[in-house]
């Protein structure tokens, strides 16, 4: 699991941390959530996470993280040929 795989997958637009994982076949939390932080440190992604929001996406009371590419994202999704 890369942060290509979560570009790839975030073309059909934005998602939860669950849908990621629907989306790519339900593959391993720690692989699914390490490779989402990599994507977002290479401004890949970007997140609408509230200041309650730990980094797996759970969230106190306000609603899920939502994950959406960026114009880097888009650019690379583009690219993408798989």
């Amino acid at each position: 699991m890369t942060a290509d795989d979560i570009v790839r997958a975030l073309r059909g637009g934005p998602a939860t941390l669950d849908a990621l994982g629907a989306r790519l076949g339900a593959p391993a939390r720690d692989a699914l959530t390490w490779a989402v932080d990599e994507a977002v440190e290479r401004g890949l992604v970007q997140t609408s996470a509230g200041a309650d929001c730990g980094p797996d996406g759970i969230c106190g009371a306000s609603a899920p993280t939502v994950f959406t590419l960026t114009p880097a994202g888009r650019t690379a999704a583009a690219g993408a040929v798989r």
